[in-house]
């Protein structure tokens, strides 16, 4: 499940022009800054999820399941270019993502987007996005 979401989210982003590189991504940001790619970039991964309350296993519950998209951007000419076009990405990102039906699961909602890191004009933004009342059988 957690694979079909994460591959859809990337499908969809694959949508957005201007961005280099769209692809799924474990570890830490440092280690993605390290390895060589084309920017702009997306990156997805899984981030975390919140359960309902359930009284027995055997039972259904439902999950809020967050992925992040780490968005790497980078501009020679400013940091005000910089900036610009990292924004442009980000709204692109929202257009793409906000509202998008996942299967029979859900649609996607923004929850928050931050800033993670400057270093040498690139700058790094985590987008995380959530997928809420995802049925999952507790065995």
């Amino acid at each position: 499940m957690i694979e079909e979401i994460q591959n859809n989210i990337i499908a969809q982003l694959a949508t957005i022009a201007g961005v280099a590189t769209v692809d799924a991504w474990q570890g830490d940001i440092e280690d993605l800054l390290k390895t060589p790619q084309k920017l702009p970039s997306l990156h997805v991964l899984y981030q975390s999820a919140v359960y309902e309350t359930f009284e027995q296993a055997g039972e259904n519950t439902s999950a809020a399941l967050d992925f992040l998209v780490v968005l790497t951007t980078q501009n020679q000419k400013s940091r005000r270019a910089g900036s610009v076009a990292s924004y442009t990405v980000i709204e692109a990102v929202r257009s793409q993502l906000v509202g998008h039906q996942i299967a029979d699961f859900d649609f996607l909602r923004p929850v928050r987007e931050d800033l993670i890191t400057t270093v040498g004009g690139i700058l790094v933004y985590g987008l995380t996005y959530r997928l809420s009342n995802v049925l999952i059988q507790t065995d």
